[in-house]
């Protein structure tokens, strides 16, 4: 009796034995999950600086203002997704942050620009270290800049936007949808003269109206140069006594002036660069947005990974270069017939090949 009251388990004890291998269980559990976090803090404590990246924004005018703020949420995903140390410089007229881009240390294991990159000022890294894989971003045109072989340089496929744009005002144009609208199948094109990146806008633009719109006249207008405000005002008031009710401009100074007088004619305006509804809420149709942001992660991330080569590239759609902005306020008259129609040719956009 005695030795089977021995072998007897007391129910509590029996429990407490159960919670215990549980406890136990738990806690070589946890352990597990958190030996992946314990290893990234000792690590981060052992005194290595996180890599570095510098990136060269776009100028500090207030256009530039948006795209600026895509950069900066880049640079955050950077830091968070990628644990890199990001900074974004604006340059000014007295200030080039490329021609300070080693006076940190260590110094940037990647430098991206949203303009050329010069040919001399950077290249190489001083003292020991290699140098920096250079980056530029929305390169304007096809050639690389001089001496600067061993830089990526991406052209942004702004003819598919354009073309998504054009469909719109092809579709737009002879639809009564909008009240600005006046029915006519005109539509026009601003853009700059001196700027490489216009012919493939209005290629674009031009194949999108007549695909939606093939009986359409396309009044095509340039300006001298990003600032000639006075030429594109007299430019949209001709287009305006012409019929156009639906006028696409490329990315300028002179934006400004066309915005004014889109107001005083009650035309519709795409623009381009970030959502530029603010501008004018009751004449700026949609934007299409160029997502620097976008393209400076990817960017970024193949540099890293070692697949990102020197010499020119071509970004669009699939890479997520490019969206357009939501209708905001004119949103009511758009039917959901024309939003289908141009998300089916938005499927179709990254195959097409487009002749400026």
């Amino acid at each position: 009796m005695a030795a089977e009251a021995g072998k007897a388990v007391d129910p509590v004890s029996q429990v407490c034995m159960k919670k215990t291998a549980s406890s136990i269980i738990w806690e070589f559990a946890i352990l597990f999950l958190l030996l992946p976090v314990l290893l990234c803090t000792s690590c981060s404590g052992s005194g290595q600086a996180p890599r570095r990246v510098l990136v060269v924004g776009f100028d500090g005018e207030p256009r530039s203002q948006e795209r600026n703020a895509l950069l900066e949420y880049g640079c955050r995903r950077l830091e968070a997704e990628l644990g890199l140390a990001a900074e974004l410089s604006v340059p000014y007229a007295t200030e080039d942050p490329l021609a300070r881009a080693f006076d940190d240390h260590p110094p940037p294991e990647v430098i991206l620009s949203c303009r050329e990159l010069p040919g001399e000022t950077v290249g190489s890294s001083p003292g020991e270290g290699p140098a920096p894989c250079l980056v530029c971003i929305d390169h304007p045109g096809d050639p690389l800049p001089a001496g600067r072989a061993d830089a990526t340089c991406i052209r942004y496929r702004v003819e598919e936007g354009a073309y998504i744009c054009g469909f719109l005002a092809g579709l737009l144009t002879v639809s009564g949808e909008h009240p600005l609208l006046n029915r006519l199948p005109v539509v026009a094109f601003i853009g700059i003269a001196d700027d490489p990146r216009t012919s493939r806008y209005q290629a674009g633009y031009v194949s999108g109206v007549k695909a939606s719109c093939p009986q359409a006249q396309i009044l095509s207008y340039l300006v001298d140069d990003s600032g000639d405000g006075e030429r594109a005002r007299a430019q949209l008031l001709e287009a305006a006594r012409k019929g156009a009710d639906v006028v696409f401009c490329t990315p300028g100074d002179f934006n400004a002036e066309v915005v004014r007088e889109a107001e005083a004619l009650d035309l519709l305006l795409i623009l381009v660069g970030g959502d530029r509804n603010g501008e004018s809420p009751s004449r700026v149709l949609t934007s299409l947005i160029l997502r620097d942001d976008n393209a400076l992660f990817r960017a970024v991330h193949l540099v890293l990974r070692g697949e990102l080569g020197p010499g020119l590239q071509e970004w669009g759609l699939r890479e997520g270069i490019w969206s357009l902005a939501p209708f905001h306020g004119h949103d009511v008259h758009i039917r959901r017939e024309t939003k289908q129609a141009l998300a089916a040719q938005s499927e179709k956009v990254p195959d097409m090949r487009f002749s400026p």
